[in-house]
């Protein structure tokens, strides 16, 4: 390992490199921080857009306003029930503004609780994919007899065996990376399959045989468009680098509590309309960053003018310059105090020559008499 190298492992919080388009391009993932990196010619990393982070410039709000008032009034009830009485509820104000002030983070609660939960499903899925694919039915009997701990993950696990179950669903890659060069962009597909249809008319209308098909698991309660642009993004930069023909793409809604999959099973006729607006969520997202970091510049150029016009205005007058009396030489170098200390010192040099007492001089007599005599003369 090289020090470059040593380095970014070390330092950089960054994966090893993924190779696309038969190792002509390379890409460093950074897991933390979910950031896709291009390795340029000379070695320096690019921050690429991620497929996750551009399907989230879609908004929201509409879905999850109301959805988060409901969280915070269920914590707050939930909180509140200390303070019920057979009368009703009985509390002060202070304590009514504390339960208002926690019941307000109930929507970050919850979803960090939902995230974890998805990580941990995930998790366990990938690892029961890989077994499969390294034709392990040993290991695929130890995860099946040891799904998570957590019931609402392991839930979704059971979930997932179903979907696979009915549709005879033979793994091709888990977690595979995609790139696109024409659009620049990157991402990472929980699985690239075959897939049969199942018995469900409302879920495979007609039947079909060993479709190569992209998957892609959802723990959220539900079903979001995005996802429809999220599947055709992968499509297209594995359809781009591989030149392979995907026909389905399947996004699978894992149930929580009751072990169930809902499936929005994406047929080849779906595809344009739905990588047509990830394009233009992609050009928005570029857009939008593009504005960000103007505002960024303008703001850095805001600051460093103030900062400059404030060190500008301490070299004419400081802080202190006001309380200043001129007496000790100044160090802050204002022009304010040096002329209040140079004002100091001519008025102390005024001074101390008004206090000064003349010499008293001799003369003689005939100095006197000339002095009288000039006198005369002048008069």
């Amino acid at each position: 390992m090289d020090l470059l190298e040593q380095f970014i492992q070390e330092f950089g919080g960054l994966t090893e490199e993924y190779e696309f388009y038969n190792g002509s391009v390379k890409l460093r993932y950074d897991p933390i921080d979910h950031v896709y990196l291009l390795v340029m010619a000379d070695g320096s990393l690019l921050r690429v857009n991620g497929v996750t982070s551009v399907c989230h410039i879609i908004d929201k709000s509409l879905v999850l306003i109301p959805w988060a008032c409901k969280m915070m009034s269920q914590k707050f009830l939930a909180s509140a029930e200390f303070y019920k009485r057979f009368d009703g509820y009985h509390f002060s104000t202070e304590v009514l503004e504390k339960l208002i002030h926690d019941a307000k983070s109930a929507h970050k609660d919850k979803l960090e609780d939902a995230g974890a939960v998805g990580h941990i499903a995930h998790s366990w899925i990938e690892l029961y994919i890989k077994a499969e694919l390294a034709e392990d039915a040993a290991q695929v009997q130890v995860l099946l007899q040891s799904l998570p701990s957590e019931e609402r993950a392991a839930s979704a696990c059971k979930a997932a065996i179903k979907w696979m179950t009915a549709h005879h669903v033979q793994w091709i890659s888990t977690e595979r990376k995609i790139y696109s060069i024409e659009h620049n962009y990157a991402g990472t597909m929980d699985g690239l399959c075959y897939v049969d249809s199942c018995d469900d008319p409302f879920c495979c209308p007609s039947p079909f045989k060993h479709r190569l098909s992209i998957a892609d698991w959802k723990t959220s309660n539900y079903l979001y468009p995005e996802y429809l642009m999220q599947t055709a993004s992968y499509e297209a930069a594995y359809e781009e680098e591989t030149g392979e023909n995907v026909e389905d793409r399947w996004v699978i809604r894992l149930g929580k509590e009751d072990a169930k999959f809902e499936t929005w099973h994406l047929e080849s006729h779906c595809f344009e309309e739905d990588f047509k607006a990830f394009l233009a969520a992609l050009e928005l997202k570029i857009r939008f960053d593009l504005l960000e970091q103007r505002l960024v510049d303008l703001k850095d150029i805001y600051r460093k003018g103030k900062k400059q016009q404030k060190q500008d205005n301490l070299k004419i007058k400081c802080q202190k310059s006001d309380k200043y009396k001129g007496i000790r030489k100044p160090t802050c170098g204002c022009e304010t105090c040096i002329k209040k200390y140079e004002d100091a010192q001519i008025a102390k040099s005024m001074k101390l020559i008004a206090l000064k007492k003349p010499k008293k001089v001799k003369l003689t007599h005939e100095e006197i008499v000339k002095n009288l005599q000039n006198l005369i003369k002048s008069a």
